[in-house]
């Protein structure tokens, strides 16, 4: 593999091959005995996964963080502050987008997905690749719709995808990573902030409340989520998911009081999927113009056609941080807002950043009127004050 100078990144290509024929079989033959090198396929989470018998050990709702930078690194050093202030291993989960074909999706190639620069840096790809040996399954794919993979321990051997720079053996980073598939490129409104239909909002809230249980009923308590959904990738509208991951964090009643706290870490500040969504919206209003345009001028010839409408796309995400400070299918059925949605304070026309978005709906004034304004979807009698 050619050395890159100090200036110089590696291409994506060969550190995928690097990680493929050395790294790999190197932790396998090696550290087989330290590390799992396999992970746990969950078909059905929401109702495979009983949290009856769990305690509740926090009275208080979850303590929520924005940041920018590395999500990676950020739960692996996350763990180990945990480690020295309680003595024992803590360690937290990244929930991380997954490709629900293969392992990694095409991480041995340039694409530049959430999964993908993980597993070029990581075990990742093997791990998924690999079903538990008690657990029955030839293979863990495809990951079915409401379904996720646990990698137990991940080993991460390389620094960030600016440079992947090479981490020597001491400095390893160890970490469980929760692979749920998003949506991709959902139906949306004209607008582009929410879901067009009904019946896909629920698929993505339920792809949430299906990695936060698969993580809960294994005793993590902790979690990092990086740009999940949201990027050019996936076009999931930031604030609706924002507001999704805000509903299951609070009103969820089985996983209330397991959680204690939840860092939303975005490695690209400027992203911003609303961006994206914005301009795929213009480009195919553009295009339904001109369309439209060729048709009128030739209906004098006999030709017509009905225009077709177009559903919208969104966009955005963000970087890394310490911990030291809270976060300021188609089908006829409309989706619901959330009776908890509001306006971003400054949304003029602009787009928004994806990391800002989050910030606004993670801020103390957010929640508390969140939690002042009584969700008519929930009974009484369920809910239990998260304060």
């Amino acid at each position: 593999m050619p050395s890159s100078t100090p200036k110089s990144k590696p291409k994506a290509s060969e550190v995928a091959a690097d990680t493929r024929r050395n790294y790999i079989p190197l932790i396998r033959n090696t550290y087989a005995h330290i590390y799992k090198t396999y992970s746990h396929l969950f078909p059905q989470p929401l109702t495979d996964l009983q949290l009856h018998g769990l305690g509740r050990p926090y009275e208080r709702m979850p303590t929520f963080y924005v940041k920018s930078g590395d999500p990676v690194m950020m739960a692996v050093e996350w763990a180990t502050h945990l480690q020295s202030q309680y003595g024992e291993a803590a360690p937290v989960p990244f929930i991380c987008s997954a490709n629900d074909k293969r392992p990694g999706g095409d991480w041995e190639t340039g694409v530049s997905g959430c999964e993908e620069r993980l597993c070029r840096r990581s075990t990742l790809s093997a791990t998924l690749a690999t079903p538990a040996p008690e657990s029955g399954y030839q293979t863990n794919y495809p990951i079915p719709i409401e379904g996720g993979i646990l990698s137990e321990d991940v080993v991460v051997f390389r620094g960030p995808h600016d440079r992947y720079d090479k981490l020597p053996p001491q400095a390893w980073g160890v970490l469980p990573v929760c692979s749920v598939p998003p949506v991709r490129w959902p139906k949306l409104t004209p607008s582009g902030t929410q879901y067009s239909f009904a019946e896909e909002r629920a698929m993505v809230k339920n792809k949430l409340h299906a990695a936060l249980r698969i993580c809960v009923y294994h005793g993590y308590t902790n979690l990092v989520v990086g740009d999940f959904g949201l990027g050019n990738g996936y076009r999931n509208p930031p604030q609706a998911m924002a507001e999704l991951w805000r509903e299951g964090l609070l009103w969820d009643a089985d996983l209330r009081g397991r959680i204690q706290a939840v860092a939303f870490v975005f490695e690209d500040p400027s992203q911003s999927t609303t961006r994206l969504i914005r301009d795929a919206l213009s480009k195919k209003k553009a295009t339904t113009a001109t369309t439209t345009t060729k048709h009128s001028s030739g209906a004098g010839a006999g030709g017509h056609e009905k225009s077709r409408g177009v559903a919208g796309v969104p966009a955005k995400t963000t970087g890394y941080g310490s911990l030291s400070s809270p976060a300021s299918s188609s089908s006829s059925s409309p989706a619901s807002v959330s009776p908890f949605s509001a306006a971003l304070p400054h949304d003029s026309g602009s787009a928004s950043t994806d990391m800002d978005i989050f910030k606004f709906v993670f801020s103390k004034e957010e929640i508390n009127r969140t939690l002042t304004q009584p969700d008519p979807r929930y009974r009484l009698d369920s809910l239990m004050s998260p304060m």
